[in-house]
């Protein structure tokens, strides 16, 4: 069947298409997708298969490329909604703060701006801390990863870090701080 198909014969490729399309659709619906979407994932998948039918010399090379083409289709597509989803919350948001009065506008505005003017004042490695856990969202882990510290450096840095944020900001900026970071900056204070 495989010496068919990499010559071309139309025949072979159906019977790898029989063989395979049901599997790869059933695959791509337990990665969450509709049956709509992985029909026609694994059809795009064959299409592929056959404009290279040359490259393939045995049945399992053909299946391993069938399944990582439809593995890496579902995850762009997953990838692109979940972009789309953070656009679209975040144009909801941008009508939310078009109804807050201007005054309120300028308040937050100029005191996130001076909560990001403390954080630069902090030690290097704890403003890098902060600013990856709390501006950036990184979780510890992460921030590890990313400095190349321990967890548990990560974890001293954040309590320095929040103990002199809170000596350099007045209680209103405090209040605005503990209220965009109020989940990491409630438990670490307890």
């Amino acid at each position: 069947m495989v010496s068919d198909f990499r010559a071309g014969k139309p025949e072979a490729y159906q019977d790898i298409f029989y063989l395979f399309y049901q599997p790869l659709c059933l695959f791509l619906a337990k990665m969450g997708l509709d049956n709509f979407v992985a029909e026609e994932i694994v059809h795009d998948s064959f299409l592929k298969l056959w404009n290279r039918n040359g490259d393939f010399s045995e049945l399992h090379s053909i299946r391993s490329f069938l399944y990582v083409s439809c593995k890496n289709a579902a995850l762009n597509l997953l990838d692109k909604e979940k972009r789309q989803r953070v656009k679209e919350e975040g144009y909801q948001y941008s009508l939310e703060w078009f109804d807050v009065p201007v005054t309120q506008q300028m308040i937050y505005t100029e005191t996130i701006h001076e909560v990001h003017l403390a954080i630069e004042k902090l030690p290097e490695q704890c403003q890098n801390v902060i600013r990856l856990l709390f501006v950036e969202g990184y979780t510890p882990q992460e921030v590890a990863d990313e400095l190349g510290i321990t967890s548990s450096t990560v974890y001293n840095q954040k309590m320095r870090g929040i103990q002199l944020l809170r000596n350099l900001l007045d209680k209103d900026q405090l209040f605005v701080f503990m209220l965009v970071f109020g989940t990491v900056v409630q438990s670490v204070s307890k």
